[in-house]
C-alpha cells in the first residue's frame, strides 16, 4: 500500500486528523514568523521562554490552543480558526480546475479560428 492509498484508507482515523492538524497548524505558525521576519530564536526572545522550547512546539509536542495564542500574541497576529471539509474543498478546486482547463481550450479554439 503507498502513502496515497493510506491516507485515503486511514482518512477518519482519530491520529491521522491530529497529526494533519498540527502540520497544518506548524505550517501557518511559520509563515507568520517569515512574513514577521523571526526566527525560532527570536520568537522564543518575545516569548520569554528557551529556544528548545519552540522547537518542542513546533515538533508537535506540549502544544494546545493556549500555546497556539501565546505564539500569535509573541507575533502579534490576531488569527481564527477556519475549519474546512477536505472533500468538498477537494470537489470545488476540481470543479474550478476544469472550469480553467475549459476556458483555455475555448481562448485556443478561439485564437485558432481568428
Amino acid at each position: 500500500m503507498n502513502l496515497k492509498e493510506w491516507l485515503e484508507e486511514n482518512k477518519y482515523d482519530t491520529e491521522r486528523i491530529y497529526y494533519g492538524l498540527l502540520l497544518d497548524l506548524s505550517y501557518y505558525l511559520k509563515e507568520f514568523m517569515i512574513e514577521k521576519g523571526l526566527n525560532k530564536k527570536q520568537l522564543a526572545e518575545k516569548m520569554g521562554v528557551s529556544p528548545a522550547y519552540i522547537t518542542k512546539i513546533f515538533s508537535g509536542q506540549n502544544i494546545s490552543l493556549k500555546t497556539v495564542s501565546k505564539i500569535l500574541s509573541a507575533l502579534e497576529i490576531d488569527a481564527g480558526i477556519k475549519l474546512i471539509n477536505r472533500e468538498k474543498e477537494q470537489i470545488n478546486s476540481k470543479k474550478e480546475r476544469e472550469n480553467l482547463e475549459l476556458k483555455q481550450k475555448s481562448k485556443k479554439t478561439l485564437e485558432i479560428v481568428k
